[in-house]
């Protein structure tokens, strides 16, 4: 291995070192909230957030490579079980599963492992066995023993079906033998099994094709008949082995000492372990945890079920995986069962979002997942017999299902926490009681009322760029106008909180980068809470926006402004004043997260409230523009937007293949900037107005606009306007035209069937 790439491996393996499971208020947060979490924590692209999102990690494409007679794919709620130390190592557990209570209760007692250490694990080396069924033999002894006489000559055979295998270090190493009695019908058989070491593959493939390949030679050496031919699920050789121990001090309850606790919860497994009809419920709890990890990680949860179900058989009655004592004034908790998994081959290759979702687990090989699966068995498995032994599984399961009964009885996504909240402190985690409480929560008062304890409203306006556009990236000036309609911020005091709470946009288009606006939003939430010092302040964050993401009219830049502002006012300080350099650079920051590297004329423009001559510099030039009449204008949604860096690369990239005649292009859309500032300033509405269309042809020349934003513009002009032209990045969005006073409610009226959106702002004008 050369030295860069032991290099790259060693910083990987530092990386997932610092990582840690232990994510305090995970289950607080919205679900962009945790998203953007792992965005920042894993280094997730746009399109893996998105995969885990709307649920298509998996693809129709993919899975009809899958399965047979495919016709789509089938979705699971995805979540992640914390807080898990597993020999000395932080894991994150991705869980694929429907009830509720699966993952809270394995965060919940890795949580509470935690304090005695976490778990240790010890794990077989990964042997299946394949089975070969011998038949029709007279003499099964005499038989039995060829076969053990020419053992190597079977192995060799077996080995020649899987040559890869062999140059990973696998292959068949040994053989058993057994003979068992089918009864009078049948008589003696004897069953071989090929003891197959898989390495990191799950191994059911190569095992069967072994099996298949001693067929004959065995047929040949005993003279009996080879019928089955195939992989054991009883993976009897290849177990996994969990333990913990915590000390007493960490199960006291309110109404039980730690020993008392610790007491019940052995006695209420020891049950388990001596009656079956409690052992079924008892193992079906470990799987619970077990199967839900093992579809995340793409593993045949079916075979490790079956596995393990058979495995607590195998004295020949039906008992816990689990045993738990107490030693030392400490309860300890072991678990042994077959754990046949595989880090190669299957899902784990075919599948995308298994791949994703492993590098998330921080989990390197089969060894490790096998004792990472152990050690969630045995967390879920003590969760439960915890709760069962201690305040009974209902009060547990009471706040565990409130979300998916407020979700049953159709509460919006946006309450849903609400309602679950309520109904706990209520005690009544029922269908009737979310559909009381949802019904009080829409007949409340919307705004000011007592019980909405908003302490800090923060309003921010929208902008739009009149002047400049791409100019502004190569230091050319831009003339950019705050508008009348923007975007408000509420901070109220939420015991649950920090939160974020969903955001609602107007959304005249079908927008497919929306959700990925929304979760830039809650990104920079986090980053403005942890600047001013607020990250585990109990508030609730919200907003109300009359801007469209993604239409160039400054709906990131005033969210950002509105954020800031609430939260410096939250912290008792003075309303920030409009040109504060220290607070201008807090809203930049919060900028960078939705556009890379923003020049600040937004931000600028917005805190401003006015019409700004801005240049980028350095130095940075911010004039505030006075007009000596009001100009009036009007905004037209016209299609989907295009993100602002795409149109800004595609532009950088024309530069470098025709650099004379873009920079051309950007040097009249500066000169003219220039003059438009000049008729601005003296009032000359028919002048700025042309200036407007003309900066349109150049924008269109440089390739930012569409056909759909350039008939827009022509409508525009035949209505009367004065001017009209894209704003914003291009590449679809807006465009604004400049109205004389008298026409302005009469066009936007006539327009209002032309175009998803119409409404009216005056330059400058924000009140």
């Amino acid at each position: 291995m050369n030295k860069q790439k032991r290099l790259v491996i060693k910083n990987r393996l530092g990386e997932i070192e610092k990582r840690t499971s232990r994510i305090p208020g995970f289950y607080r947060l919205p679900v962009e909230q945790r998203l953007a979490y792992l965005a920042r924590g894993f280094n997730l692209s746009e399109d893996q957030v998105s995969a885990l999102r709307n649920g298509n990690a998996l693809r129709v494409e993919n899975a009809v490579n899958m399965v047979e007679n495919a016709i789509g794919v089938m979705g699971m709620p995805l979540g992640l079980g914390l807080n898990y130390i597993v020999d000395n190592r932080e894991y994150i557990v991705p869980m694929a599963i429907e009830e509720a209570s699966i993952i809270a209760a394995s965060s919940k007692a890795a949580l509470l492992i935690r304090n005695g250490g976490g778990f240790s694990t010890d794990v077989d080396d990964p042997v299946m066995i394949g089975q070969v069924q011998v038949l029709d033999i007279d003499e099964p002894e005499k038989a039995e023993a060829k076969i053990n006489a020419r053992k190597q000559e079977i192995l060799d055979q077996a080995n020649l079906a899987n040559p890869r295998m062999i140059k990973r270090g696998g292959g068949v190493f040994d053989l058993e033998t057994r003979i068992l009695d089918g009864g009078e019908n049948m008589g003696r058989m004897i069953i071989i099994h090929l003891l197959f070491d898989v390495r990191e593959a799950m191994g059911a493939n190569a095992v069967n094709y072994a099996c298949e390949a001693v067929g004959p030679v065995v047929e040949e050496i005993t003279g009996g008949r080879v019928n089955l031919r195939i992989l054991s699920n009883l993976a009897d050789k290849r177990i996994a082995r969990a333990r913990f121990s915590l000390p007493f001090e960490y199960l006291t309850t309110k109404d039980l000492s730690g020993e008392q606790t610790a007491k019940r919860l052995v006695e209420a497994a020891t049950m388990a372990r001596v009656d079956p009809y409690r052992a079924t419920t008892h193992n079906k709890g470990i799987f619970n945890g077990i199967c839900a990890a093992a579809i995340a990680m793409g593993q045949d949860w079916r075979a490790i079920e079956a596995g393990g179900h058979a495995y607590a058989a195998r004295d020949g009655q039906y008992r816990a995986l689990t045993n738990y004592y107490i030693d030392s004034g400490k309860v300890h908790g072991e678990i042994e069962l077959p754990l046949q998994v595989g880090w190669v081959g299957g899902a784990v290759s075919s599948h995308p979002g298994v791949k994703l979702l492993r590098s998330i687990s921080g989990v390197q090989n089969a060894r490790e997942l096998a004792g990472l699966l152990a050690s969630v068995g045995l967390g879920q498995n003590f969760a439960a017999i915890l709760a069962l032994a201690t305040v009974g599984i209902q009060k547990g399961h009471m706040a565990l299902h409130a979300n998916s009964v407020a979700i049953s009885v159709g509460v919006p996504p946006e309450h849903v926490e609400e309602v679950a909240q309520e109904m706990i402190k209520r005690g009544e985690v029922k269908i009737a009681a979310a559909e009381e409480i949802y019904r009080n929560i829409q007949f409340r008062p919307q705004r000011g009322s007592e019980d909405d304890d908003l302490p800090v409203e923060a309003f921010a306006p929208g902008k739009v760029v009149l002047f400049g556009e791409h100019g502004t990236v190569y230091n050319y000036p831009g003339i950019s106008t705050a508008i009348n309609i923007g975007l408000t911020l509420r901070i109220r005091r939420d015991s649950n909180g920090p939160r974020f709470l969903h955001p609602h946009f107007k959304k005249p288009f079908p927008a497919p980068k929306s959700d990925q606006d929304i979760r830039l939003f809650s990104q920079a939430v986090d980053v403005a809470l942890e600047r001013y010092g607020l990250q585990n302040e109990p508030i609730a964050i919200s907003i109300e926006s009359d801007l469209v993401p993604g239409m160039g009219l400054g709906s990131s830049a005033a969210f950002s402004v509105a954020l800031c502002s609430a939260l410096k006012q939250y912290k008792h300080h003075n309303k920030p004043k409009r040109w504060n350099n220290g607070f201008f650079e807090d809203v930049q920051r919060l900028e960078s997260i939705f556009h890379g590297h923003p020049s600040g004329m937004d931000a600028a423009t917005v805190l401003s409230g006015g019409v700004l001559w801005f240049r980028k510099g350095p130095p940075r030039e911010l004039l505030p523009i006075r007009l000596p009449s009001p100009m009036t204008g009007i905004v037209c949604l016209v299609e989907p937007g295009a993100r602002t860096i795409e149109l800004v690369e595609k532009v950088q990239r024309s530069r470098k293949l025709y650099p004379q005649k873009m920079n051309n292009l950007l040097e009249e859309i500066g000169k003219l900037t220039v003059d438009a500032g000049i008729a601005l300033g003296t009032g000359d509405g028919a002048e700025t107005g042309r200036l407007m269309l003309r900066n349109h042809e150049l924008l269109a020349k440089l390739g930012v606009s569409t056909p759909r934003l350039d008939s827009a513009v022509e409508l525009l002009i035949d209505r009367g306007a004065l001017g009209a032209k894209l704003t914003g990045s291009g590449g679809g969005g807006a465009v604004i035209a400049l109205v004389k006073p008298e026409a302005q409610y009469s066009l936007i009226e006539e327009l209002s069937e032309e175009f998803a959106m119409v409404f009216p702002f005056a330059l400058g004008d924000t009140r």
